[in-house]
């Protein structure tokens, strides 16, 4: 398996996080993503930070593992730092000019803390839900949730499945994608030298390759679903049963009184005028 992509790579373990119900995972990473939007204040972000680092040793992820899944942001991350940075405008003289752009304390503060907003997002995204739970915890989890959906129409066995399906074969596109590119290199392909628009050309011996993969992939898949009388969700059932335990609901109060505690921070930081 590529281990440079870690997205749909489940890492086992028996933590309190790994045990906790999908459902209830997904509910989680909701509350989560509230108190990453939530967070003005420098102390509000440090509790984030504070509370991603312990989600983080609580889950025994591997920090390499975790830093591999951050290191595939880095370019959105250097973009909204410098869009930031230079576009946030202040009525303070500037520390320093150069044409039209002009650096700002307040544009230096914002620029850090949007970074450390998107850092804790995609951390605690990945420990919730890419790390510590398998691509059909998460599905069914999603399913379970939306399946009041399905009363009015929407096709909500269908939509998981399908993410599902994407999710399972991102690492194997992956190695695919390595395959090819070894195989052409061995036959004398250069993809590292030569300007951007050869560069690019040479891509494209590797796309064909990869699309003709995929589709017969799909195709060889959808064979083997019709082979075994596949008919969508209807009267489908589960061979686990999901319930909810006592260790969801101490999670759930975990991660409310995160949210509670960025907004006070909020307030306090602030003199209670947000």
């Amino acid at each position: 398996m590529n281990r440079s992509i870690t997205l749909g790579q489940y890492y086992p373990g028996d933590t309190p996080v790994h045990r906790t119900d999908g459902r209830m995972k997904i509910i989680l990473l909701i509350l989560f993503m509230v108190a990453c939007f939530c967070a003005r204040s420098f102390s509000s972000f440090l509790l984030l930070t504070a509370f991603t680092l312990a989600l983080v040793f609580v889950s025994s992820v591997p920090l390499g593992l975790l830093l591999r899944s951050l290191r595939m942001i880095i370019y959105i991350l250097a973009i909204t730092f410098i869009l930031n940075l230079f576009f946030t405008s202040s009525d303070e003289a500037p520390l320093v000019s150069w044409g039209f752009l002009k650096i700002y304390a307040e544009g230096i503060w914002k620029a850090a803390f949007m970074a450390v907003r998107v850092l804790d997002l995609v951390a605690g995204s990945c420990i919730l839900i890419s790390f510590t739970s398998s691509p059909v915890e998460v599905t069914h989890s999603l399913e379970a949730l939306l399946k009041p959906l399905s009363k009015i129409g929407i096709p909500v066995h269908v939509f998981t499945m399908m993410m599902f399906i994407a999710l399972r074969f991102i690492p194997t596109l992956a190695e695919d994608a390595d395959r090819i590119i070894t195989a052409q290199k061995s036959r004398g392909l250069d993809f590292s030298s030569g300007s951007v628009i050869k560069r690019l050309r040479s891509l494209v011996s590797v796309l064909i390759p990869l699309f003709v993969s995929s589709f017969r992939r799909a195709d060889e898949l959808a064979v083997a679903m019709e082979c075994r009388c596949y008919h969508g969700g209807e009267g489908r059932t589960s061979l686990r049963v999901m319930k909810y335990r006592a260790l969801d609901f101490v999670m759930l109060a975990v991660f409310a009184a995160l949210v509670a505690g960025t907004i006070l921070l909020n307030l306090i930081e602030f003199g209670y005028k947000l």
